[in-house]
């Protein structure tokens, strides 16, 4: 009767423990996706060699597939506004299969609140760019093949580009465009 008893003990015991929840060290994944970051964004902005971004990118998305796998697209309340981000920077600089993998996901969490409204912008006209498909907010710039000038790539229904990029709080396309050194204006028609 006691063996017994210890056999049901033991059982709940180790069904007690695999039903606890697990705890997670946020700290840690916000001190990695930290390091991601600076490390994303060091060959744009001239602080490393531009010659290792694809390098660096890659690494880096390695880092943040496990993340995303592990836990989900981690919204503001789990890893800030930087942890936020750097998820979104880092699926926005890879692969259009894995941006198309992983959009729905960055959606979602827009969609409750956990991510910007802007990143689901930018990484939807990205996506669209690389399917040849014209652009919806226009935050998609290209170079000019003969004179090498920076251009919006084509954008759908242009004239209306405003009002789609203010429902989500995204600035004007004219003072977006200043960003690149560009002048622009919406079209009348």
């Amino acid at each position: 009767m006691k063996k017994k008893k210890l056999i049901v003990l033991l059982f709940l015991i180790c069904w007690i423990n695999s039903t606890a929840q697990t705890v997670i060290d946020t700290i840690a994944i916000q001190s990695e996706l930290h390091a991601i970051f600076e490390r994303d964004q060091k060959t744009r902005t001239g602080a490393d060699s531009a010659a290792f971004m694809h390098y660096i990118d890659s690494c880096n998305l390695v880092q943040v597939k496990v993340l995303l796998e592990k836990y989900g697209w981690m919204g503001r309340s789990m890893v800030g506004d930087r942890g936020n981000s750097t998820l979104f920077l880092v699926i926005q600089h890879a692969d259009l299969g894995t941006q198309l993998t992983y959009f729905p996901w960055l959606q979602k969490s827009a969609e409750i609140g956990e991510s910007k409204f802007s990143n689901v912008a930018l990484m939807h006209d990205r996506i669209l760019m690389r399917q040849e498909m014209k652009q919806i907010y226009g935050s998609q710039v290209v170079f000019n093949k003969d004179t090498g000038a920076p251009e919006f790539y084509p954008i759908e229904d242009e004239k209306n580009v405003n009002i789609r990029r203010a429902k989500i709080g995204m600035s004007t396309l004219e003072e977006y465009a200043k960003l690149f050194g560009m002048e622009y204006s919406v079209p009348k028609e």
